[in-house]
């Protein structure tokens, strides 16, 4: 029984191996870090894409999706602080535009961390 159940256990992996099941062996796995969140701040004007989230980590994963993306806004409109929050992608970061990063209290703002 010891032996048949681990003939399974090795087909079974061999299977993984050959078909690419494993998530490691995707070729459009990416990791982003991102640098601590700057609450009641956004960056205004290099923003290329607004989207409705149902979370901060929905918004960092559409920034992580999209190559462009450098920064993000986080937070809610007046118009829909209840509902949804909307997800601002930015092609650009606070610090090669800090003419354009500004209060608001309604959004946080996070940039991808260089390392």
């Amino acid at each position: 029984m010891v032996l048949q159940n681990m003939h399974l256990w090795l087909l079974f992996l061999f299977g993984r191996t050959v078909h690419g099941i494993s998530r490691i062996s995707e070729h459009d796995f990416k990791a982003v870090n991102f640098a601590k969140a700057l609450e009641g701040w956004k960056l205004n004007g290099s923003v290329f894409k607004v989207v409705d989230v149902d979370s901060e980590g929905s918004c960092r994963l559409k920034c992580v999706e999209d190559e462009r993306c450098q920064s993000f806004n986080f937070g809610t409109t007046k118009k829909n602080k209840a509902e949804k929050f909307q997800c601002q992608l930015s092609y650009s970061d606070r610090f090669a535009r800090m003419d354009n990063f500004t209060k608001d209290e309604d959004f946080k703002y996070r940039g991808v961390q260089v390392t």
